[in-house]
Parts: structure tokens; C-alpha cells; sequence
């Protein structure tokens, strides 16, 4: 009975290496396959990891990215991708949930509305600016406030350990200890609720910095990037990104103020997963910054698709 146990176990594992094998060589061919002729198969796609926090079903998100595929499929009137709904397709898109997307759900919180302007990134500097002078002054109050407590509770301690020490307080000292006890444990929890009010207003204006300087991308507006507070949030402000590796293709798309957006980030991505690289063209889809605002292949990102899969282009 072990013996036939052993066996069934080897077989399964042979099974599993057998499975694991085949789709590693499925993904190596396609990578080859695209590399050296492009565009003669579609690329297999599937969902990979999908965070909810970003409020989207993944019915409505692949609805997005069908839009992206057939932006490009319709350009030059050929199928370039191909869902697989299995999961197991070469070419895997990830929704990831991060500082950037949850930035852009703050100011929503607050009250503060984003669109990719001048006007808008105007607006929020100054909102930016008064919010971090409020802060200064509040911490700076909030500070003076703490050392003055640290005080008077250093005193406090003193007093009663010198009370203990020589046998009890008077029954006049030890009311006048109570009182200040109380005293502390109220200011104690005033403190404990302005710290909550400090941790709030930073978490406001590290919101509006994540935007500002991902608007200052977008834009390409020269001026420096603006630092978050107790944090360094450093690097390119990026709403998508597409790597290929040998273990596969990846998309991962990590902010969008709407669906729309949403639909024009992923086509720029999937301009990459087909091999295209970024044109100097501002208005171009495949325009080096990803920031989603882009709407329509230009003519420019047409030509670049049509010379990559070896279309005839018409003159």
C-alpha cells in the first residue's frame, strides 16, 4: 500500500513539473515570438493580483482593458491580444493599491478635486501652502505644549517619591497631588487627541505632495519635487508601469482619478506590451510620460504600431 502511495505522489509531482514546464516554455516562445516577429500571434492576457480597495469589479476593469486592446487592434485592423480568462495568459495585469492611488482618494476625502492642468496644480500649490504653514504652527504649539507637560509631570513625580520617601504627604499636600494628577491625566489625553490631529494634517498634505509631483510630471513643469513629511517617497510618480522579465510580461497599474483615465493608461502600457517604445510627441499615447490624458492614437503612434508589426504604411 506505501509503495502504491510513493508512486501516486511521484506522479503527481511529475504531473505538476510537467504543467509548470509547459506554461515556462509558453511564455518563453511568446517572448521570443514577439521579439523576432511581432504581431503574427495575439498576446495571451490574463487578470493577475486585483486589489478591491480601488472600488472597481473586475467586470468593469476588463471592460477597460478591452478598450485599451482594441484601440490598438483597430488602428491597423489585426487581433493583438487575446483574454484568457484561465489565468494563464503570458502577458498578466495587476491592479496595485499604493500610496499613489490612496494620495488620490484622500484629497477626494477632503474635498479637494485633481485634473491634469496647469490650473489645477496652481490651486493646489496654494492649497499646499497654506496647509503646510497651518501645520508648522500647529506642531509648534503642539510641541511647547508637550515640553510644558513633561515639566510639570517630571515635578509631580518628584514630589510624590520624596513624599514616600519620608513617610506620606500631609493631608494638604496629598490633595494638592490628586489635583495635579488629575490635571495631568486630562492633559495627558489633550495631547494624546492633538497628536491624532498632527498624524491627520500629514497625512493631508503627503497626499497633496504625492499629487503635486505627480502633476509636475505629467505636466513637465521645472521646478523641484516637493518632499513629503517623515517620509521620502522618491523615484518617478508612475500610474503604470509594464516590465518584461523571463518569467513573463507584466502590467501593473497603480492610480487613476476615473475609468476613463484608467482605459488610457493601460492602452499606453499595452503600446509597451506590444513593443513599442516612447515617442517625443506630448500628445502621443505612447508620449514618454504615462499620465493618462492622451485619449487617441495619433498619427505618430499609428506609424510606430504599423512599423513594428510590419504593416505596409500608405503613403
Amino acid at each position: 500500500m506505501k509503495k502504491i502511495f510513493r508512486i501516486i505522489v511521484v506522479l503527481i509531482a511529475l504531473g505538476v513539473l510537467f504543467f509548470l514546464s509547459q506554461y515556462r516554455i509558453t511564455q518563453i516562445l511568446s517572448i521570443v515570438q514577439n521579439k523576432y516577429s511581432p504581431c503574427s500571434q495575439p498576446i495571451t492576457y490574463s487578470l493577475g493580483s486585483f486589489d478591491t480597495r480601488f472600488n472597481i469589479s473586475k467586470e468593469e476593469f476588463l471592460k477597460k482593458v478591452n478598450i485599451a486592446e482594441s484601440t490598438w487592434e483597430q488602428s491597423i485592423n489585426k487581433e493583438l491580444f487575446t483574454y484568457k480568462p484561465n489565468g494563464d495568459g503570458v502577458l498578466k495585469i495587476n491592479l496595485v493599491y499604493d500610496v499613489r492611488q490612496e494620495a488620490s482618494q484622500k484629497l477626494k476625502d477632503i474635498g479637494i478635486t485633481v485634473n491634469d492642468s496647469r490650473t489645477s496644480y496652481d490651486d493646489l500649490k496654494l492649497k499646499y501652502d497654506s496647509m503646510q504653514s497651518a501645520y508648522i504652527k500647529f506642531k509648534k504649539d503642539f510641541e511647547s505644549r508637550v515640553v510644558l507637560f513633561q515639566d510639570r509631570q517630571n515635578v509631580y513625580a518628584k514630589e510624590v517619591e520624596y513624599s514616600n520617601a519620608n513617610g506620606g504627604a500631609s493631608k494638604e499636600d496629598f490633595d494638592r497631588l490628586n489635583k495635579e494628577k488629575d490635571y495631568l491625566d486630562i492633559e495627558f489625553a489633550r495631547i494624546n487627541k492633538l497628536q491624532e490631529e498632527i498624524n491627520s494634517k500629514v497625512e493631508n498634505i503627503n497626499a497633496i505632495v504625492i499629487v503635486l509631483n505627480r502633476l509636475v510630471s505629467s505636466l513637465n513643469i521645472e521646478v523641484k519635487k516637493f518632499n513629503t513629511i517623515g517620509s521620502q517617497l522618491g523615484g518617478e510618480f508612475e500610474e503604470g508601469t509594464y516590465q518584461e522579465t523571463s518569467n513573463g510580461k507584466e502590467i501593473d497599474i497603480y492610480q487613476f482619478d476615473n475609468k476613463g483615465k484608467l482605459a488610457r493608461v493601460l492602452t499606453h502600457e499595452f503600446g509597451h506590451a506590444l513593443g513599442l517604445g516612447h515617442l517625443e510627441n506630448p500628445k502621443a499615447v505612447m508620449y514618454r510620460l504615462n499620465n493618462g490624458v492622451n485619449e487617441k492614437l495619433t498619427s505618430e503612434d499609428i506609424l510606430a504600431l504599423k512599423t513594428h508589426c510590419g504593416v505596409s504604411i500608405s503613403l
